[in-house]
């Protein structure tokens, strides 16, 4: 079967693990500083603006905390949106506000945000659905007028850029993913970037159970002629969610062949439209649907038809696994949002299907996919 996603890790990898267990420290080190440096470094940013964590997720939950999200106030969220996002806002005890998203970039836009701010309105997720840079400056523009937060999820938008400058690093606290689905993968892992560098000292509290940051270890402590080493103070409520030095190994090694890996992914996807693109019942993500100057990670490769659930069990039957992210969050229960009214999240949850583009695919692998889907549709005429 032709996965969706697969992560690329190899004997480079195995042989950063061994140099770790070998220095027999392998918990949050030398190691970990260096992929946090080298992860800002890549995308341009300064290094005291970014902090490590062990998912994505621990940085969406950690966002709830930093901003002080309470029960009076409102977050703006696209229906199409990873659910710990949600998850988050509803432990917070603030209210979500669904928005809607475009139909073709499945990102939202200054004017469908607006539409839904309030006097309570106090920040505002944003996904670059795919890898695939939201129009930033208009959003920036009504929330600095309205003195709103943006948070961006960049889970799927690693070395994404907009405008020159690296998704993730535009509004006032960024969040990628290094899960074991992503194109830069640590097995699990998560980087978090944070504007305003007094945020980034609490968030390394938070992170770190609360312990003051310059707290020594044990041992280090009862070296100083401490007698009573293990006492120590809290100053805030917090977990524990720290990067490893295993993790941050193979994260220094992904990020030598991230750019390589970014490169098989644009070809796939010029591939995929220069062979899809002419299929009238088939509508394919395209570069002409973002009117500025960007770079994705081409995350994601989507296609949109009316026939999609019988081309996805058509793929399948051949071979090739598929599916749709992300399912609208306004159709979860849970979140209590399901008479939203949401006509464009509800049309692509009805018709958009994601593809495999990962980098393990090969010029076999892709031709195929692109023939199944050409055959499907020259059958159906």
């Amino acid at each position: 079967m032709i996965n969706i996603f697969e992560p690329s890790l190899g004997e480079d990898d195995l042989n950063a693990i061994r140099k770790v267990f070998v220095s027999k420290w392998i918990g949050k080190g030398d190691v970990v500083n260096l992929f946090e440096k080298n992860f800002a470094n890549s995308l341009n940013s300064n290094p005291e603006n970014f902090l490590s964590t062990t998912s994505c997720t621990e940085g969406i939950f950690l966002a709830s905390k930093l901003f002080n999200f309470n029960k009076n106030d409102e977050i703006i969220l696209p229906s199409i949106s990873f659910p710990s996002i949600a998850s988050s806002i509803s432990e917070s005890s603030a209210k979500i506000v669904f928005c809607d998203v475009e139909k073709n970039t499945l990102n939202p836009t200054a004017e469908i945000i607006s539409n839904h701010i309030t006097k309570r309105t106090k920040a505002v997720f944003l996904t670059h659905y795919g890898g695939f840079p939201i129009d930033f400056d208009p959003i920036k523009k009504i929330c600095d007028k309205n003195n709103i937060i943006i948070i961006e999820d960049s889970a799927c938008a690693v070395k994404s850029f907009y405008k020159g400058k690296a998704c993730g690093t535009l509004g006032d606290m960024g969040i990628w993913s290094f899960d074991a689905m992503k194109t830069l993968s640590t097995v699990d892992g998560g980087m978090i970037y944070l504007k305003n560098r007094k945020l980034v000292e609490k968030a390394k509290m938070l992170l770190y159970l609360g312990l003051p940051l310059k707290t020594k270890s044990g041992i280090d402590s009862s070296d100083d002629g401490i007698d009573k080493w293990w006492e120590f103070d809290i100053l805030n409520y917090g977990r524990r969610a720290i990067m490893n030095n295993v993790t941050a190994a193979i994260g220094n090694v992904q990020l030598q062949k991230l750019d390589r890996y970014l490169m098989k992914r644009k070809e796939i996807y010029d591939f995929y439209f220069e062979n899809l693109n002419k299929i009238e019942e088939l509508d394919i993500v395209n570069d002409k649907y973002y009117d500025f100057e960007f770079k994705s990670s081409y995350y994601f490769y989507w296609i949109q038809s009316k026939k999609r659930d019988e081309l996805a069990g058509f793929l399948k039957e051949n071979g090739v696994y598929t599916t749709f992210r992300y399912f609208p969050l306004h159709k979860i229960k849970l979140f209590g949002k399901s008479d939203c009214e949401l006509p464009n999240s509800d049309f692509v949850n009805d018709v958009t299907l994601n593809i495999p583009i990962h980098h393990n695919l090969s010029k076999t692998d892709v031709k195929k996919i692109a023939d199944l889907i050409q055959s499907f549709f020259n059958t159906k005429k």
